[in-house]
């Protein structure tokens, strides 16, 4: 079946360690770089996170680093279980995912799910009400998880609220 979305595109590149502070030194002595953002508490927004279908209270400390329109983005999660937790368990430390930005969540979920994968973790934005995101498990398939947001469409649909004003 064909659904109406445009081709995803890539934004982003996670990487899981176990200590943040130490991962971001060495990003300042080997690479030069700073983060632009860093975040204690992610998700912030309130709201029911999601693991494997059973809801969790999971966390992460996160950088955020811009290079060349790609953001690079280092996770360093505690609480609940997760699938960052289960990442360090399982891998160790390293690239966790490759994040993708779609004009339609939805749409391009069932597409996935008609594939055999599945949104595997989501939870709360506070960016935009409309914001999505989540991981889906594709390692099996592409070597690794995917993370999907909708920025797209959440410009689309405000861009849509101005034309009408």
């Amino acid at each position: 079946m064909s659904y109406n979305y445009s081709k995803p595109k890539l934004v982003q590149v996670g990487l899981v360690v176990k200590d943040l502070d130490k991962t971001m030194e060495q990003f300042r002595l080997l690479l030069g770089a700073e983060p632009n953002r860093v975040i204690e508490k992610s998700p912030s927004a309130p709201g029911r996170k999601y693991y494997l279908g059973e809801e969790r209270d999971f966390y992460q400390r996160v950088a955020l680093y811009e290079m060349n329109g790609i953001e690079f983005e280092i996770l360093q999660p505690y609480n609940d279980r997760s699938a960052l937790t289960d990442f360090l368990d399982e891998h160790g430390e390293g690239i966790h995912h490759v994040a993708f930005d779609t004009d339609n969540f939805d749409a391009f979920e069932k597409h996935l799910n008609e594939n055999g994968v599945r949104l595997i973790q989501t939870g709360p934005n506070s960016r935009h009400p409309a914001l999505k995101w989540g991981f889906f498990n594709t390692n099996d398939k592409l070597g690794t998880m995917i993370e999907v947001t909708n920025f797209e469409e959440v410009a689309n649909i405000e861009a849509a609220g101005r034309e009408k004003k």
